[in-house]
């Protein structure tokens, strides 16, 4: 029983710890220099080389601009009104005196075009502006973007050749600094992502995700070799055989981690039927068998394949179970709720807690 939990354990766990390790690695190994950078300090984008602009944050002390060529905006789907969302403007990189300079982009919200358009008036007047510090993310212009970018050079005169030589299709994305620190938060996400990744392998490959279930059958009183051979002689109520009813304890899986509820603590089980709509139009059925026991007195919830198996499943507890209430209806939920002692008198209290043989029970008494 166990080999057989911990190898099912080990390889329902896989996927979902492949994929949570292989997230973790995209967003840690992603993020990891943009983290340090934020960490250590942004880079001075006005240091930077041409050759060297890629994809780095940046601070940037920006002291000049050539003025807004690209405005993008978003439309309400509905109302069809436009709203602007950010704003292109052109920059030298380097400073007034490099002498290796290329014009690329910044893009800013729409709150800060007074001070870049006054800025960009200074700039054509040759009058010193007041500093923009700014921090943000160097991107790569997309094609619609580029296409903008090289039309507003073409239009102030430059040539294809012109613009392969001076220009870079790369812009700043402007963020205020606080905002800097989410790529500080993706790398420790990923980071996270990682360890919890290799955790849940480890776990299942050594038997410790059996932990909880271990504690359930010494908690229930039972020793592991008669849950071995209930276990083995347990109803299953599933194709994988995840959900399983003995005469002790009922075995399901909870998320990956196997688990057991005695059935000596069991009190009442129903069925629960839930109609899915999507506008109106049903999508779809879940069927759910309600479990509950004095261990956990909110209930448990197991999805079955559908009402053939609930039927099933409530019939066998009934007849393997004499002492748990079988059925629904607004009464029984109203006595389980506020006169918690009168609900167990209609069976928990007076049956003898030992399953029966199912053949020995007939449904004419069933609640």
């Amino acid at each position: 029983m166990f080999e057989e939990l911990k190898k099912r354990t080990l390889k329902g766990t896989l996927l979902w710890s492949i994929i949570l390790i292989l997230a973790g690695l995209g967003l840690a190994g992603w993020n990891a220099m943009d983290a340090f950078t934020v960490i250590t300090g942004c880079q001075d984008f006005t240091a930077l080389a041409p050759d060297e602009i890629k994809n780095q944050v940046v601070k940037f002390e920006m002291t000049e601009n050539f003025g807004c060529y690209l405005e993008a905006y978003s439309e309400n789907t509905k109302t069809h009104s436009k709203r602007v969302t950010d704003l292109y403007y052109l920059i030298w990189t380097g400073t007034a005196e490099s002498t290796d300079f290329r014009v690329m982009s910044v893009k800013v919200p729409p709150h800060m075009s007074s001070e870049m358009d006054a800025m960009a008036e200074d700039t054509e007047a040759g009058i010193a502006s007041t500093p923009i510090t700014m921090y943000g993310k160097i991107k790569k212009l997309d094609s619609s973007e580029l296409y903008y970018f090289h039309d507003i050079l073409g239009d102030l005169g430059w040539t294809e050749a012109d613009i392969e030589e001076g220009a870079l299709p790369y812009y700043i994305d402007y963020m205020v600094k606080p905002a800097t620190m989410i790529y500080v938060g993706l790398f420790i996400v990923g980071v996270v992502l990682l360890i919890y990744g290799i955790a849940r392998i480890a776990s299942a490959a050594s038997g410790s995700a059996l932990k909880k279930l271990h504690k359930d059958i010494a908690d229930a009183g039972y020793t592991e070799a008669s849950i071995e051979s209930d276990y083995r002689n347990a109803k299953s109520f599933d194709k994988k055989g995840t959900l399983k009813i003995g005469k002790l304890m009922t075995y399901y899986t909870n998320g990956s981690i196997p688990r057991a509820i005695p059935n000596s603590k069991m009190m009442w089980a129903y069925q629960n039927t839930v109609t899915h709509r999507t506008n109106g139009v049903k999508t779809g059925t879940t069927y759910n068998v309600m479990i509950y026991d004095e261990i956990t007195p909110k209930g448990h919830t197991f999805a079955v394949a559908n009402e053939a198996v609930a039927h099933d499943m409530l019939d066998h507890l009934y007849a393997t179970l004499p002492w748990i209430v079988i059925g629904y209806s607004d009464e029984l939920k109203k006595l389980y709720n506020k006169d918690r002692a009168q609900f167990l008198q209609l069976r928990y209290n007076t049956c003898e807690h030992t399953a029966v043989d199912p053949a020995a029970s007939t449904p004419d008494s069933q609640v």
